[in-house]
């Protein structure tokens, strides 16, 4: 019996998707306890706080990494030779240049103490998004695993802090820097190599730059999708306990799109190796009909399990989460053709469409905010992700001759292929 657990368990780790998709399970189990943890702990308006910080220097860091790793799929496959060193000097040459920056920055005093912590924040976390990112590329089963020990860092930390302190504005900012120091060492770790043999430099790095311009912009402006609603929420002045309100709805929906995103990892992958446009149908298929489960499930068990798990200060969250799940489902077909377009080279398009994406959410968000609050800004999400989506999948289905039918509903293939895949562990 032993034998064949053992075995059992190793064909299914062996296969790729299955195991990105149990490690995000384990992830959002996981993200759940740390986010109980870390709203009682904080309260709404440290956690509004926190999430301000974040959204700012999420959005800087993007601008540093001057779309790099967006390029590294693109040579890895067009190039014979490694370039998984060069690479990694790159970006330690990026890290050390803008952490100079930054320090000269905050030392003349000109700005607020959240934008100094995002100022110093965003070349750490510049350095995990692009380091993160090839270890995906490369290994994808180790970048996942190290998810799921970052994520326990997280709870253990958090739990400590819950037990022998009480919440406040240092102890906030406290966390986050740790937390993201910590993450930082991780990502070096996974790398897997001599640290000693990394030499920073930015000599030969312009081809990456010229490439990967065009992505960086169009991540950016996917980024103003997700975050720019909070920011948005903190100029208009709306109070600081209601955006940790808002922001605890958003992360619940973003708990949502990490199955899609599971498989979009994978995915990214292997079109990296060569796979074609009928893997991304097979995949969007697949992550479509998981998310309509989860968001039915969602809609059914949400409020109760919110009140339950935050306590009735959050009890307002449900909505917010509610609205945005809905948008969540266009997102499965921006995920997938995004990647798609990505490997393939098809950059522009994707820039256009997110362009467009996040003009519309800017805008909602300028008109219903003053009037509605954080229910203006869920607003605003569900009706931009649900267009991007859509533009996504008839752009894909138009190039590649791929009926629409064929991204949105499993077919008896699929299915069998599921049930044959978690019982014999089979790489498909």
């Amino acid at each position: 019996m032993k034998v064949r657990i053992k075995k059992t368990l190793q064909n299914i780790t062996e296969n790729t998707y299955i195991f990105s998709v149990i490690a995000k399970i384990i992830s959002i189990i996981t993200g759940l306890i740390y986010s109980i943890l870390f709203a009682r702990y904080l309260g709404p308006e440290l956690r509004g706080t926190a999430s301000i910080i974040l959204n700012y220097s999420e959005i800087i860091s993007l601008i540093l990494c001057l779309g790099i790793y967006q390029a590294y799929p693109y040579f890895r496959k067009e190039r014979e030779e490694s370039i998984y060193m060069e690479y990694i000097n790159y970006v330690f040459g990026l890290f050390l240049i803008y952490l100079i920056m930054g320090i000269l920055l905050c030392l003349t005093g000109i700005f607020s103490i959240n934008i100094v912590i995002s100022i110093i924040l965003a070349p750490v976390l510049m350095g995990i998004k692009q380091l993160n990112y090839v270890v995906l590329i490369e290994n994808p089963k180790l970048r996942n695993t190290a998810n799921i020990k970052l994520d326990l860092f997280d709870i253990i930390f958090l739990f400590l802090l819950l037990i022998f302190t009480k919440a406040n504005y240092s102890l906030c900012i406290l966390f986050l820097i740790i937390k993201h120091l910590f993450f930082f060492v991780i990502a070096i770790a996974n790398l897997k190599v001599n640290i000693f043999k990394i030499h920073p430099t930015l000599k030969g790095v312009i081809p990456y730059i010229k490439y990967g311009i065009t992505p960086m912009i169009t991540v950016i402006l996917m980024e103003i999708n997700y975050k720019v609603d909070v920011i948005m929420l903190e100029r208009f002045k709306i109070a600081a306990a209601d955006i940790g309100i808002y922001s605890l709805g958003v992360m619940l929906a973003q708990k949502l799109w990490m199955i899609p995103d599971a498989l979009k990892d994978i995915l990214l992958s292997n079109l990296a190796k060569g796979k074609n446009h009928k893997e991304v149908s097979k995949i969007t298929r697949i992550s479509l009909a998981v998310t309509i489960c989860m968001v039915i499930g969602m809609s059914v068990l949400g409020k109760p399990l919110i009140f339950l798990m935050y306590g009735s200060e959050y009890e307002d969250a449900y909505l917010i989460t509610l609205i945005i799940f809905v948008g969540v489902i266009g997102m499965v077909f921006y995920k997938m053709v995004y990647s798609y377009n990505v490997v393939n080279g098809h950059k522009t398009i994707n820039l256009i469409f997110l362009a467009v994406t996040a003009s519309l959410n800017i805008l909602i968000n300028a008109v219903t905010i003053p009037y509605t609050g954080m229910f203006g800004a869920a607003l605003a999400s569900l009706i931009s992700c649900s267009i991007c989506g859509l533009m996504f999948l008839l752009y894909f289905c138009k190039t590649t001759g791929t009926p629409i039918q064929e991204m949105m509903f499993l077919t008896r293939l699929d299915i069998q292929l599921m049930k044959s895949i978690i019982k014999s562990g089979k790489n498909r």
